[in-house]
């Protein structure tokens, strides 16, 4: 899988570089700048329950790459270094993502933990953080539905999902499945950004 910590850390270092150079150069007008090329992606944020949809995740996961590369998919917090807080992974995450795929299976509204309790009714559930962190800004979240699984209801969700349920679907079926990748490609593709150019001070 993706080891999104190391791609999160290049873009963190981007954007830490680009601030210091434009701080620089108001500092010093007549320093010469350069442009040098380097890909900053809007990436894909892929979420979804082990559980429910591991198996659709992974393949759409190789999918998505196989168009948009390694490094424009994030997916599977379990690479989220030990130490670090999860919370604040998610968003950095979200911050460099152009939009965020919502994997909804048939057990995604109704899984329970080892308590018994349905994981979406904890404020500490991943994918309710995820997902809740990715409706608060305007980041476009689209539910991707598999399994034959429906789009959930307001009334099925915790007061900070119920947007999800106003979001427009995708379907992947398995008899259909290249040709519905297709279409959610199509609808993806105007999200993702390749490359911008970089400012650096000369030497």
């Amino acid at each position: 899988m993706l080891d999104s910590c190391s791609a999160l850390s290049r873009l963190i270092l981007i954007e830490e570089n680009y601030d210091r150079v434009m701080e620089r150069s108001r500092e010093s007008p007549s320093a010469p700048v350069m442009i040098v090329s380097v890909n900053r992606m809007n990436s894909i944020f892929l979420s979804y329950r082990r559980e429910d949809s591991e198996g659709q995740a992974g393949r759409l996961y190789d999918d998505l790459v196989a168009v948009f590369g390694s490094d424009s998919v994030f997916m599977d917090v379990a690479a989220i270094q030990p130490g670090r807080d999860f919370r604040k992974s998610i968003d950095q995450s979200l911050n460099s993502c152009g939009v965020f795929l919502s994997l909804i299976g048939k057990n995604w509204l109704s899984a329970k933990d080892t308590s018994g309790q349905r994981r979406l009714d904890d404020p500490a559930d991943f994918v309710r953080i995820e997902t809740g962190a990715a409706l608060k800004p305007d980041l476009p979240v689209i539910p991707v539905l598999v399994q034959g699984a429906s789009a959930p209801k307001p009334d099925q969700l915790p007061d900070d999902l119920k947007e999800l349920a106003f979001r427009n679907a995708v379907e992947l079926t398995h008899a259909r499945w290249d040709s519905d990748i297709e279409v959610l490609i199509k609808a993806l593709r105007p999200h993702i950004s390749q490359s911008s150019p970089k400012l650096s001070l000369s030497p």
